[in-house]
């Protein structure tokens, strides 16, 4: 398996938080059989990994309450929940890819 993270899987970097919710929402107005799966994650992911920085920003100015605590931690598993499905879903492209690519290759294997 290659060693590929999350991140790079974000390979366009986000301007600001406002153009990535544009972008989100262009990818979801997108016919349900044309959306770009891991890019509605990747969008998710960015967005997410923004929010739970910001409200850690605004912790350091005034402390937090219990509820917003709470909402940050739901945030962050639901985070590493979607880092953990987006790495499920390469590794199994990647799979596919090779079962195919060896596909190709036994017809020609054999007629050597």
């Amino acid at each position: 398996m290659s060693n590929v993270s999350i991140y790079d899987l974000m390979r366009k970097d986000f301007e600001s938080v406002t153009y990535a919710l544009y972008l989100h929402r262009l990818e979801l107005r997108r016919p349900k059989r044309c959306r770009r799966l891991m890019r509605v994650a990747s969008t998710k992911l960015k967005l997410t990994d923004e929010l739970i920085r910001t409200q850690q920003w605004q912790w350091r100015l005034q402390a937090p309450s219990e509820q917003q605590m709470n909402a940050v931690l739901r945030e962050r598993e639901y985070r590493d929940n979607l880092k953990r499905n987006m790495l499920k879903q390469l590794q199994k492209q990647q799979r596919k890819q090779r079962q195919r690519l060896e596909a190709t290759l036994k017809p020609i294997n054999r007629g050597r």
